[in-house]
């Protein structure tokens, strides 16, 4: 079970809130957000099943 999910489950919202932010930061400073805007562009230029 996710750190987050747990910390909901049990309501312990200043662990959730902490969880959160080192997300946020891990996000940030390994730089996931790039590979998450190529992956939009690769959608984005795939054409619909019709």
């Amino acid at each position: 079970m996710s750190l987050l999910r747990l910390a909901v489950k049990k309501q312990r919202w200043d662990l959730a809130a902490h969880t959160i932010v080192l997300a946020t930061v891990r996000i940030l400073n390994k730089g996931e957000l790039d590979d998450g805007k190529s992956r939009q562009k690769k959608y984005l230029k795939a054409k619909p099943k019709q």
